[in-house]
Parts: structure tokens; sequence; C-alpha cells
């Protein structure tokens, strides 16, 4: 049996939250794209919204004082507004910037809610599974171009080092630094390397999180864990602290991904989520 797919304005989405009393979550979404609008404005908006959805089966049926939501894009919507956990991908690296959120729910029964949004104002909704999300991850970041090497490389460097080299009001010469620092010679080439894929990017990265909501937090929170990723035409890396580390000073890993190193670190950070998936 087929998933139903759900796709939404940004204004219909925001009319749906607000119909169910999110209407925090809706100015969250609406206020960015519009500003400021006066009353009547807001309502010619979300008039218009209404009518769409409507047009849609998405409301079955509107009146004066009570709108009748379908009951599958009602569960949709209760779920994204009640959910406490999800994981993040965000990504502007491929001309469009896309974030990619998998909502857990909140009765434990293993049943997540994929949402899709492209360029802020177009959304997409559907139930997923933990073990449709590598691959969704993989082409989320990757689209059709695969600039992957063939071996995983990789090199580590402390936290203090990693905030010299990424000051934006300080930069510094890598060839100093990485004598000051006594980087092995070995690794001279594949710093360099990053670094200058770093520098052509203009310092863009996209990034995966997991965020969970404490039991009376409202406000999204930080991020708990978060991998960093740059995607150029050289090369595909991520940025992540090694919690492995035993050093006094944290310690942040690059590696240089191969298309397997990418695939199983993006179904590392999945099984941090979720309950593990069955790997052949």
């Amino acid at each position: 049996m087929a998933k139903p797919l759900v796709t939404l304005s940004i204004e219909e989405f925001g009319f749906a939250l607000a119909t169910l009393g999110a209407e925090d979550i809706a100015a969250g979404l609406l206020k960015p794209m519009y500003g400021e609008l006066s009353e009547q404005h807001w309502e010619l908006v979300l008039r218009a919204a209404s009518h769409s959805l409507l047009s849609k089966g998405l409301i079955v049926r509107m009146e004066e004082t009570e709108i009748e939501i379908e009951p599958e894009f009602l569960k949709m919507l209760m779920h994204f507004a009640q959910s406490r956990g999800m994981i993040r991908a965000y990504s502007d690296s491929l001309e469009q910037e896309k974030v990619l959120t998998i909502h857990q729910g909140t009765d434990n029964n293993d049943t997540y809610l994929y949402h899709l949004a492209v360029d802020q104002r177009v959304h997409l909704f559907t139930w997923t599974e933990p073990n449709e999300w590598e691959e969704e991850l993989f082409r989320f970041y990757t689209g059709q171009q695969e600039p992957f090497i063939e071996q995983p490389t990789q090199f580590k460097l402390t936290e203090g080092q990693w905030n010299v080299l990424t000051n934006e009001d300080n930069r510094t010469a890598l060839d100093t630094v990485m004598n000051d620092w006594e980087i092995p010679t070995e690794s001279h080439e594949l710093l360099t390397r990053w670094y200058e894929s770093f520098e052509a990017s203009g310092r863009q990265v996209d990034n995966l999180s997991i965020i969970r909501y404490t039991s009376d937090q409202t406000e999204i929170p930080l991020p708990n864990q978060a991998l960093l990723m740059l995607h150029t035409e050289e090369g595909f890396w991520s940025i992540s602290n090694d919690n492995a580390s035993n050093e006094s000073d944290a310690s942040i890993e690059i590696i240089q991904h191969s298309r397997a190193s990418f695939r199983k670190q993006l179904q590392a950070w999945i099984d941090r989520f979720a309950a593990p998936v069955p790997h052949p």
C-alpha cells in the first residue's frame, strides 16, 4: 500500500497549524517570509490558503466556526506539533536550500514523520521508517554529484586549532600554523586540500543534527549532536567532535569520504536517533 504524500505551500502549512492551535509554530514559519503584516493582510493570506486546502481535499468541511481536516493529514499535523525529538538535515550547497526533518512520535510506537522543506516555500510530508533514511540522507546531501575518493582519509585538530582556522576576523596563513602546531608531514597535503575547499566554498557547510526537547521545553533547543559537511567538486568532507578522544582539549575529526565511509557515518547517526537498523 502506497504511503500518503502531502505537498503544501508554506501558507497552507501555516494555516493548518494555526487551525490546530499551534499559532506560535505557524507564526515562526510565516513571519520570516512575510514580515509584519496587518491583521487584514494576514486574513487574506490565510483565507487563500484555506480555500487551497479545501480544493485539495485536505480540509473536508469548512464552516464559520468549525474546520474538519482530512484524518490522515490531521494525524501528520498532530505528530509534527507534538513530537519531542527529530533528526534534522540542512543543505544549501546544491543551489537550493533544503531542510529535512524526521520527527519521532510521542507514544513510542516507532512511527516517524518525514518533512522536507524546499527553499522554505514547499513542504512535503509522508510517513517513513529508519531503514529508508540512509539512502534518503545520502541523496539529500550529494544530489547527482558524488565527488568521493576510493579510500577515506582523515586527520584531527584540537578545538583550539579549529577555532584558529575558522576565525573570520583573523585569518591565518595555513603553512605558518601547520609548522607552529607540528602537524605531521603526512597530514599537510590533506589539511591543505580541506582548507582550500573550505575557503572556496565561502566557508559554507551543510549539517546533520539530532534535537530532543526536554519535558517542559517549547522553544527549539540547540542540537545535542551535530555533524558538519563540506561538499565541493573536489571532495566530500565531514567535520565532527571525536567523543572517543581522551585529550583534555576536544578533538575535531575531519574525514574526506569514500562513498562507503559516508554511508557508514550516516547510518551511525541514524542509529543514535532511532533503534538500530539491521544491516546486511
